[in-house]
C-alpha cells in the first residue's frame, strides 16, 4: 500500500446503485479518513423497488408457501416472512406494503423479519369502500400494529365484523364512501392511499357509475390509483382519463400511476406489474406523498421500460462526482464533507454560508479556470480569503472510460493536484485524463458567455459527432501551417527583393566593362582579374563552411532537447519488445552523437586548411604586386584607371553568384505559394465537413429544446474577425466602409481576397466602395493580405428564445434582443442537454428570469437529470422543489461554538422528503411558512 493509502484509512465496500442498478463491483476502498467520513453520510433519494401489494397466507386465496407449522401459529407466520424476505431479495425488492384484507395480523412479525434482511416494510390493509371499491391503506414504517387496528374499527371494521362467512375468506365492504376513507387515512391517521387496480373489477375506473367516477377521480384527496400494466395497455377510454384529455376528468395535477398488483403467491412477487420503482431519500409516508405529487419525477414503472424505444449507445466518457471534503483548521469549510447524488444536487443556505466556496473549490480541485477577468478574480479571492492557505481539498470522482473506477484527487492550496486510484497507489496521470470536461460556471459566468459568440459556438460543439474533433484538429492544424508558411513566404520575398535590388546594378556594372574591354584593358590586366575570382571563390567556401556550421549546431541542440529515448511506465505485456525498441533508439542517439561531433571535427579542420590556403595565396599574390604596379603605370600613361577596372571586375565576381541564388529563390516562392493554395484548399475542405457536423448539431438541438429555443448557423458568415484585423490596420476606415462590405450579396473571404488583388477597379466595382476606399484596400502590402487570407472565420451561429407564455403562439427573439435573464435562459438551456459529466452552476437565478426559470428551465432540467449529474447553488426554491432535487444540501455558519465555520449537519442533508430537510427549504428559500402563506393570500393564489 502507498504511503497516502496507509495514513489514516478506511476500507469500505458497498454497492452504488445508479437508476435501480446496483453496481457489484466494491466503490470505495483505501480511502483517507475524511473521504470514507463523507462516504458515509447521506447522498439523497435513490430508487428503491417497491411492491405496494403484498397479501399473506391469512387470506384464503393465497398460494405458493407451505410449512411444517400449523397455520395459526407464530412460528408458520415466522417461516413465512423468512420465505418472503429470501423473495424479495432474489427480485431485487427494497420495500413492501403489507396489504391484506381487513387484516393487519401478519404485519409484526413480518415487519420485524424483514427489517433484519434490509427490507422495507410500509404496513397497512386494503378495504372496499361502500361503493365497493378498494383502497390500499399505507402507514408510516413504525406506525404500532394496535393504532392499525383502530384505523380499521374507526372504518366501520370493528375485530369481529370484518368477514362475512369467516376469517381470511369473504372480506366485508367498509360503511364509509371512497372519498371519506381518503380523509379518514390522509387526514386523521397521517397514511396515504391507493385506489387499487382502478382498470379491474372492483377498480375506480371499472366499476362506477359517470358521475360518481368523475366525482371520485377528481378528489383532490386521491393521489395514487393503482394500473395492471403499462399505460399504453388501458383501454383507449381509460387512457385518456388518466392522461387528462377528457375535460370532465381533467384534474389540478395528473393521478400518479403505479404497478403493484396483488402478490398472492411469492412467485407473482418478481412480475414487472407487482412493483414500481420509487426514488426516495427517507422511506416513509411523507417519501411516498412526495413522489405521488410529482410522479413524472419520482416514480418509474416497470412494465413501461418495454415499450421505451432503445437509446443508442453513447461512447462518450461518463464521469460522476462521488464525495468531496475538505481538511484545513484555518478554513472555512474545514471538516465539511459532501456526497453527491448522481442527478441533481442543491446547496442551498443564507448568504456567507459557503455555497460559492464549494463551486469554487470543486474548480480549483478539478483544475479548471475562470472564465472572464471578473470571475478569475472572485476565485482566487475565494480561495486565498475563505479556502485559506494549507486547506486540502479531495474529491472523489467515478468514470465509466475505458472501465468503471474511482479516483481520489487530492489538491492543496496553493499547490498542484494529485491523483491516486482505488487502492491508493498515486497515477501519474493529470486531471484532464479522467475528468475532461466537468462544466464549470460562478456567478454571472452565463452572463459572461451570452456576451461571447466564440463561446457561444463551443456550446454548439457539445452536439457534434465524435468524429468532428479529428477535424478540428486538422483545421488548427492547416492554420499553424498557414502562418508559418506565411513567415517563410514574406522571408523569401524579402531577401528576393533584396537580391533584385543588389542585381539591379549588374547592367550597368556590365556595360562600363565592355567599354574597358573595347580599349584592350582586359588583356593587360588579365591575371589580376582572374586573381579577383579566386579570391571570391575562397570568401564563398569560407561562407559555405560557416552555414554547416550552423546546421551541425542546430542538430546537436535539438538532439539535446528531444532525445530519442522511450518514457519509463508500469509492467506491460511486451516490456521485453519495448525495452528492445528504447536500447535500439538510444544507439541511434549515441550514434548520431558522435557522427555530428565527427561531422563539427572534420568542418574544423578544413576551415583550418582553408585559411592556411588563404594565406598561401595572398603570397603568392603578393609576390605579383610589383608586375601589377608596372602594369597600372602603363595604363596611366595612356590615362586609363586600370584600378577602377578591377574593382569593376571583382564587384561583378560579386554579384554574378547572385543570379542563381535569385532563380532558386524565386523557385522557393512559388513552391511556397502552390504549398499554401493547397493548405488553403485543405482547410476549406475541413471547413465544409465540420460545417456539415454542426448541421447536424443544429438539428439535434433544435429538435431537443423544440417550442423553447432554436438555432440556426450561416457558413463562414460571421466577419467580425475580417473586419477587427482591417480595423487594426489604422486605415482610417469608417463605420459605412464595414457596413458596405457586409451588406454585399454573397460576401466571403475567400470572394473578398480574389477582389484585393485583383486590383482597385475590381474591389470598387464589386463592394460599391469610395475612389479612397478601393485604393487603399488594393494597395495593402503583401503580408497583410496573407494574414487576412488565413484568417479562420468562423460560422454565424444564431440563438432565439422562445419569450411566449407558455399557452401562446411562439414569440422568437435573437439573443442580442433578449434581456439579461432571458440571455442566460437560452445558455443554460444549450448547457443542459447532450452530455455526460456534471453541469456545475453558481447561482444561476442571478442571471435568470424566475417566469423563465419555472417554464422553461425546470422542465427541461427535470429531463435531463436522468442523464447527467447536476450541482446548483441556489436561493431560488423553484430549482430544489420544483425541479425535485435528489440532494439539498443546507449549508450553515458556526457549529461547535464556532461562528468563522460552515458547517453541514446530518439532518441538513436530503430530499424534499425528509421533514428537517423541507423545513429549511420553507426556512432559507421561502423566508418560512408565515411569508410563504401571506405571498399566497397576497397573489390570491
Amino acid at each position: 500500500m502507498s504511503e497516502h493509502a496507509s495514513a489514516s484509512t478506511v476500507i469500505l465496500t458497498r454497492p452504488r446503485e445508479r437508476n435501480g442498478t446496483r453496481f457489484a463491483v466494491p466503490w470505495a476502498h483505501h480511502w483517507p479518513e475524511a473521504v470514507a467520513h463523507a462516504l458515509e453520510q447521506s447522498h439523497g433519494a435513490r430508487d428503491f423497488r417497491c411492491a405496494l401489494q403484498v397479501n399473506t397466507p391469512m387470506q384464503d386465496r393465497f398460494k405458493g408457501f407451505d410449512s411444517k407449522y400449523r397455520k395459526d401459529t407464530e412460528p408458520y407466520q415466522r417461516d413465512f416472512a423468512l420465505t418472503l424476505a429470501q423473495r424479495c431479495k432474489k427480485a431485487g425488492i427494497d420495500a413492501i406494503g403489507l396489504c391484506d384484507h381487513n387484516s393487519v395480523e401478519y404485519v409484526e412479525i413480518v415487519r420485524r423479519e424483514l427489517r433484519q434482511e434490509g427490507i422495507l416494510v410500509f404496513p397497512g390493509f386494503e378495504v372496499a369502500s361502500t361503493e365497493g371499491l378498494h383502497v390500499l391503506c399505507l402507514f408510516d414504517l413504525n406506525a404500532p400494529v394496535e393504532e392499525l387496528d383502530h384505523v380499521l374499527t374507526e372504518l366501520g371494521l370493528p375485530p369481529k365484523g370484518r368477514w362475512v362467512t369467516g376469517r381470511g375468506l369473504a372480506p366485508k365492504q367498509s360503511p364509509k364512501s371512497f372519498p371519506q376513507i381518503l380523509e379518514i387515512i390522509q387526514k386523521d391517521r397521517r397514511g396515504i392511499c391507493i385506489a387499487a387496480h382502478i382498470d379491474r373489477e372492483n377498480g375506480l375506473l371499472f366499476e362506477c357509475a359517470k358521475t360518481t367516477r368523475v366525482q371520485y377521480f377528481t378528489d383532490p384527496n386521491l393521489l395514487a390509483g393503482q394500473i395492471s400494466g403499462a399505460r399504453a395497455d388501458l383501454r383507449a377510454f381509460e387512457r385518456k382519463i388518466v392522461s387528462g384529455e377528457l375535460n370532465h376528468y381533467r384534474r389540478e395535477r395528473p393521478l400518479a400511476l403505479v404497478n403493484c398488483l396483488d402478490v398472492y403467491n411469492l412467485k407473482d412477487i418478481e412480475n414487472p406489474a407487482c412493483s414500481t420503482i420509487i426514488k426516495m431519500s427517507t422511506p416513509g409516508i411523507e417519501a411516498l406523498w412526495q413522489a405521488f405529487l410529482d410522479p413524472e419525477s419520482r416514480l418509474d414503472l416497470l412494465t413501461e421500460r418495454a415499450h421505451e424505444p432503445a437509446r443508442p449507445a453513447r461512447r462518450s466518457a461518463h464521469v460522476e462526482l462521488v464525495a468531496m471534503t475538505w481538511e484545513g483548521e484555518a478554513s472555512f469549510l474545514h471538516g465539511c464533507a459532501i456526497h453527491f447524488n448522481e442527478n441533481l444536487n442543491c446547496l442551498i443556505g443564507g448568504r456567507g454560508t459557503g455555497k460559492s466556496t464549494v463551486i469554487e473549490s470543486l474548480r480549483y480541485v478539478l483544475d479548471q479556470p475562470p472564465l472572464g477577468e471578473l470571475a478569475r478574480k472572485t476565485h482566487e479571492s475565494i480561495l486565498a480569503e475563505v479556502v485559506k492557505s494549507g486547506t486540502k481539498i479531495s474529491l472523489l470522482v467515478r468514470t465509466n472510460q475505458p472501465s468503471p473506477s474511482y479516483y481520489l484527487i487530492e489538491r492543496l492550496y496553493p499547490g498542484e493536484p494529485a491523483i491516486y486510484d482505488e487502492t491508493g497507489q498515486r497515477r501519474r496521470l493529470q486531471v484532464f485524463d479522467i475528468v475532461p470536461s466537468v462544466e464549470i460556471f460562478g456567478q454571472h459566468e452565463i452572463a459572461e458567455i451570452a456576451r461571447d459568440t466564440a463561446k457561444q459556438a463551443h456550446l454548439l460543439s457539445r452536439y457534434r459527432a465524435e468524429n468532428a474533433g479529428a477535424l478540428e484538429a486538422g483545421r488548427r492544424e492547416c492554420n499553424q501551417l498557414l502562418e508559418a508558411n506565411r513567415e517563410h513566404s514574406l522571408a523569401a520575398l524579402a531577401e528576393l527583393r533584396d537580391l533584385e535590388e543588389k542585381l539591379s546594378q549588374l547592367p550597368a556594372l556590365e556595360e562600363k566593362l565592355r567599354l574597358f574591354e573595347n580599349k584592350g584593358i582586359a588583356a593587360k590586366l588579365r591575371e589580376q582579374a582572374l586573381l579577383a575570382r579566386e579570391e571570391q571563390m575562397l570568401h564563398s567556401g569560407r561562407e559555405h563552411l560557416q552555414s554547416l556550421q550552423r546546421v551541425i549546431e542546430q542538430a546537436r541542440k535539438r538532439l539535446e532537447v528531444e532525445p530519442f529515448s522511450l518514457p519509463a511506465g508500469p509492467a506491460l505485456p511486451n516490456g521485453d519488445l519495448i525495452e528492445e525498441a528504447r536500447t535500439a533508439l538510444e544507439d541511434l542517439e549515441k550514434e548520431l552523437g558522435a557522427r555530428l561531433a565527427d561531422l563539427a571535427a572534420a568542418l574544423g579542420r578544413t576551415q583550418s586548411e582553408l585559411l592556411v590556403i588563404m594565406e598561401k595565396w595572398q603570397n603568392r599574390r603578393q609576390a605579383r604586386q610589383k608586375d601589377y604596379e608596372r602594369t597600372l603605370m602603363d595604363l596611366q600613361k595612356e590615362e586609363i584607371d586600370g584600378a577602377a577596372f578591377l574593382r569593376l571586375r571583382q564587384e561583378i565576381e560579386r554579384l554574378e553568384p547572385l543570379r542563381l541564388k535569385h532563380g532558386q529563390l524565386q523557385q522557393k516562392c512559388r513552391q511556397l505559394e502552390k504549398k499554401r493554395h493547397k493548405l488553403l484548399q485543405r482547410r476549406q475542405a475541413d471547413r465544409k465537413k465540420l460545417f456539415g457536423l454542426d448541421q447536424k448539431a443544429v438539428a439535434r438541438v433544435n429538435r431537443l429544446l423544440q417550442g423553447r429555443l432554436r438555432v440556426t448557423l450561416e457558413r463562414e458568415a460571421d466577419c467580425e474577425l475580417l473586419f477587427g484585423k482591417l480595423r487594426s490596420l489604422r486605415k482610417r476606415f469608417q463605420e459605412d466602409f464595414y457596413e458596405r462590405l457586409a451588406a454585399t450579396p454573397g460576401f466571403s473571404q475567400t470572394d473578398f481576397m480574389q477582389h484585393l488583388r485583383a486590383g482597385k477597379a475590381a474591389v470598387q466595382a464589386r463592394y460599391q466602395l469610395t475612389d479612397r476606399q478601393a485604393e487603399t484596400l488594393a494597395n495593402l502590402e503583401a503580408g497583410t493580405l496573407l494574414e487576412l487570407e488565413e484568417l479562420d472565420l468562423p460560422d454565424r451561429l444564431t440563438i432565439e428564445l422562445n419569450v411566449a407564455l407558455p399557452d401562446e403562439a411562439p414569440r422568437w427573439r435573437r439573443l442580442p434582443d433578449l434581456s439579461t435573464g432571458q440571455k442566460a435562459t437560452a445558455i443554460l438551456l444549450l448547457l443542459f442537454p447532450e452530455s455526460r459529466t456534471p453541469l456545475v452552476i453558481d447561482q444561476p437565478e442571478d442571471d435568470l428570469d424566475n417566469r423563465f426559470i419555472a417554464d422553461t428551465i425546470i422542465p427541461t432540467l427535470r429531463q435531463e437529470k436522468r442523464r447527467r449529474q447536476f450541482l446548483f447553488a441556489t436561493h431560488n426554491a423553484n430549482i430544489p422543489v420544483l425541479g425535485d432535487a435528489e440532494l439539498i444540501i443546507a449549508l450553515e455558519t458556526g457549529g461547535e461554538g464556532k461562528s468563522n465555520t460552515a458547517v453541514i449537519r446530518e439532518g441538513n442533508v436530503g430530499a424534499i422528503d425528509r421533514e428537517s430537510v423541507k423545513l429549511l427549504v420553507e426556512q432559507v428559500l421561502e423566508g418560512g411558512q408565515r411569508a410563504f402563506e401571506l405571498r399566497r393570500a397576497k397573489y390570491g393564489f
